[in-house]
């Protein structure tokens, strides 16, 4: 399910998810719990979730009556005793949310980089739930949108954020435009990479081919006249198998030079 500390957003999802549209009783729900959390993370769920049912219910019941200690030997086939089932589980999910302390920890948030394969909407979304465990604020609002916007555009990798920072006023754009900008950068890049890889299993091909073909020549040439050819080849207009380009070979080749060290650096 993940770890409570580092991600409690993620982890309320996927539980709230694992549970679906079932009603568990008092015991399942414990019982799933001390599976998935220590007894200091189940301590700090049911403080949460049980703050934020009295707050939002100042009116009662209280929290006590929805979350007992012992078992209340509630009866599945009740209307009533159902009701307590269904406002368990929601003040569990929510005190998984909001279990870990938030909004002490901002610079966390804002220490994030988009990682050089991450696409640009893995990285957004990673960054938005960096932003709202961290320092508390809703991506949604105004100011949270635009610290997400500084943030995304400050922290892409290299290419993405000199490509987004030369757009005019990109601070008033819209954090989907620059989204889509980003994944232009993106997808440009990978299509490079795409075509410096067959250009090099292509090199690799025609320079197999050319090995094979010159252990067969040997055969049908006298040794005399063999050394000559040889010797002239360096003199006539020679092709590269690398780039197809006239005038150098292979290993003379600045673009498969420039390919290779770019592979070994990735």
């Amino acid at each position: 399910m993940g770890n409570l500390l580092e991600d409690p957003l993620g982890v309320a999802e996927r539980v709230d998810q694992f549970l679906g549209p079932n009603i568990y009783t008092w015991e399942e729900l414990q019982s799933i719990l001390g599976i998935l959390f220590t007894s200091e993370e189940r301590g700090m769920i049911r403080r949460a979730g049980m703050r934020i049912w009295d707050q939002q219910h100042q009116q009662g019941p209280a929290a006590d009556i929805k979350w007992p200690m012992q078992s209340p030997n509630w009866n599945n086939q009740d209307p009533v005793h159902r009701g307590h089932m269904q406002d368990l589980r929601i003040i569990i999910i929510q005190g998984i949310r909001e279990s870990v302390p938030r909004g002490q920890n901002i610079n966390k948030a804002f220490n994030e980089q988009q990682k050089k394969d991450e696409t640009p909407t893995e990285w957004l979304e990673r960054l938005r739930k960096s932003l709202q465990l961290y320092s508390g604020l809703d991506p949604g609002t105004p100011v949270g949108e635009a610290l997400l916007k500084t943030q995304f555009v400050a922290k892409s990798w290299t290419d993405i954020r000199k490509k987004l920072e030369k757009i005019e006023d990109w601070q008033d754009r819209g954090l989907d435009e620059l989204l889509r900008e980003a994944q232009k950068v993106y997808v440009r890049r990978e299509d490079e990479k795409e075509k410096k890889q067959v250009r090099m299993m292509v090199a690799a091909v025609r320079e197999g081919k050319r090995e094979s073909e010159l252990k067969r020549r040997p055969e049908s040439i006298p040794g005399r006249f063999r050394k000559e050819g040889k010797d002239n080849v360096g003199q006539r207009d020679v092709t590269c198998f690398y780039c197809n380009k006239k005038g150098h070979m292979k290993r003379e080749c600045r673009q498969r030079k420039e390919d290779e060290r770019m592979f070994k650096n990735e």
